[in-house]
């Protein structure tokens, strides 16, 4: 499967918040153990069933809540189900809809150290762009450690702090083995790595954000992309394309299984800051 990028949805910002339901999508598998849950198309959220309970990999916006719901629902589960909520950053389309989730579930809110200390220093920065979409503020309840692993069921996810797009991007590693065939595939998704908050014009309005923020992430990417994944999922859906083949998802066919992609698109991410730096 090679590479390849979406095509961004025109204003997906203000569709998401005003209507979401023009984004709307179906869940569907992408792992033996992971669903794509978001229910619109923007901005992603995962959910891995550990056999011991599921784990919720963002959670996009508030606005958006209802359709994430419903896809947990259609999947044949219901929110109690969740015992863990993960968040990749401090930006509100992936935390916003963390508040609503944590009601519903019970379950702990895990985010980054770095990232629960941006979003309390300067809320309004991790809420971008907020006079557009509605703020539901949370409580993290538990910091990751990249030295102890996320455990559930089988299923353990290795954090791994990748700064850059915010001060505590998180990305997420972890392993599942496919029924039928008895393969180990790693799945990951990159914590965030969206151009947009590492350029010069943004760091002069940003009060947390540097230029050495960039620096590290760019140095980083070096390491990251030499990880070995076979299934790369993406934190938004133009990324790294997954909609194409949503709903053919077999555990024979494997249509995300691909050990090339991850490094390809680290590659593209970084040609792309290194453009805004020209």
């Amino acid at each position: 499967m090679p590479f390849r990028v979406s095509k961004p949805t025109p204003h997906p910002v203000e569709t998401l918040c005003e209507e979401p339901w023009k984004l709307a999508v179906e869940p569907f598998q992408v792992s033996p153990r992971t669903w794509y849950v978001a229910g619109q198309t923007w901005v992603g959220a995962y959910l891995i069933d550990t056999g011991a309970g599921l784990i919720l990999l963002d959670t996009g916006i508030a606005e958006s809540a209802y359709m994430l719901v419903d896809s947990i629902y259609k999947l044949g589960h219901k929110p109690t189900d969740i015992k863990m909520i993960l968040i990749s950053h401090a930006h509100l389309d992936h935390f916003g809809g963390a508040a609503i989730m944590h009601a519903l579930t019970g379950a702990p809110i895990y985010m980054s150290k770095e990232d629960d200390e941006f979003m309390q220093k300067d809320p309004e920065e991790t809420e971008l762009p907020h006079d557009i979409w509605h703020v539901q503020h949370i409580k993290v309840d538990r910091h990751y450690d990249d030295n102890v692993a996320i455990t559930l069921g089988d299923i353990s996810i290795r954090t791994l702090l990748t700064p850059g797009h915010t001060l505590g991007c998180t990305s997420f590693f972890w392993d599942e083995k496919n029924p039928v065939t008895g393969e180990t595939y790693t799945v990951a998704m990159h914590g965030g790595v969206g151009a947009n908050t590492m350029n010069d014009d943004y760091y002069k309005t940003s009060k947390m954000l540097t230029p050495a923020h960039r620096e590290r992430f760019l140095n980083d990417a070096e390491k990251i992309k030499k990880i070995h994944v076979d299934i790369a999922l993406p934190s938004h859906p133009n990324q790294i394309e997954i909609l194409d083949k949503a709903g053919t998802y077999t555990h024979e066919s494997q249509p995300y299984l691909d050990d090339t992609v991850w490094a390809d698109f680290i590659d593209e991410r970084v040609r792309q800051v290194k453009v805004l730096m020209k």
